[in-house]
């Protein structure tokens, strides 16, 4: 991290905090192309190989989903997570024993 701007550093800290805040987990790939569309001379790859390390430092939870969104279409699991993990729960910890 040491060879981008500081601003670069500051925008993907800043960006990872409030993801994992508000939702629990990082969408490695839709948060790197956001990253990479804010700043031009950063490369897709760059962008999410920066994601997905600061993810790790800040041990968070990851998926690799590029539709981004279509989660937010789900029942939530309470007031607090928009559902990202309902589906665990139905498939996983739901089924008859």
């Amino acid at each position: 991290m040491h060879n981008y701007p500081i601003e670069l550093r500051d925008d993907l800290n800043y960006t990872l905090v409030k993801t994992i805040y508000e939702f629990g987990i990082v969408n490695v790939p839709v948060l790197a192309a956001q990253l990479a569309d804010r700043h031009g001379d950063l490369s897709f790859a760059d962008a999410e190989r920066l994601v997905l390390g600061f993810a790790q430092l800040y041990s968070a939870p990851i998926v690799f989903d590029r539709s981004g969104g279509d989660w937010r279409l789900k029942e939530p699991v309470g007031w607090d997570n928009d559902g990202l993990l309902l589906d665990i729960v139905h498939n996983e910890f739901g089924r008859a024993a």
